[in-house]
């Protein structure tokens, strides 16, 4: 009886340490859409931790970073949609931003797949910081900007 206690303490303790990141109500924008975009990009930074410390092989790591790299890409994609739909005063620069932040990921993958990077911790810890910093600093003044667009009803309920 112990034992399976103690198992199911250790279990819950290495569920904890593995979700590296999580969306916290203060990088929620409040906008649906791109709040559930960033909770599955959360979501794969950390299943692609997660894996990488079970010691998965290349082929799952790999599949992982494709959907990171995907889903990033669509992502990035949305977000600069809506700007330039409801005229974005920072478009530009948020969307230099998503250039930079994608053309980092694919530098990352390239490196990765030409066997140059491991897929280390703070390769990890990389992807954590910049999704963190990026929702912080660039897409929390747009979800601002379009809750006000919203309230002075001028976007779609």
């Amino acid at each position: 009886m112990l034992f399976v206690i103690l198992a199911c303490v250790l279990q819950v303790e290495v569920k904890f340490i593995m979700e590296l990141i999580k969306l916290e109500d203060n990088l929620k924008l409040d906008i649906l859409e791109i709040d559930s975009q960033h909770e599955t990009l959360i979501g794969l930074i950390n299943r692609l931790h997660e894996t990488m410390l079970q010691g998965a092989d290349k082929a799952t790591l790999d599949g992982l970073l494709s959907q990171l790299l995907e889903h990033t890409r669509t992502h990035f994609a949305y977000e600069e949609q809506l700007m330039s739909q409801y005229n974005y005063p920072e478009y530009e620069v948020h969307k230099s931003e998503h250039n930079r932040l994608m053309q980092h990921l694919l530098d990352l993958a390239k490196r990765y797949t030409n066997g140059e990077l491991l897929l280390s911790f703070a390769v990890v810890l990389e992807l954590k910081g910049w999704a963190v910093v990026h929702i912080e600093k660039s897409d929390k003044p747009l979800g601002a900007f379009l809750t006000n667009l919203k309230e002075a009803d001028r976007t779609p309920g």
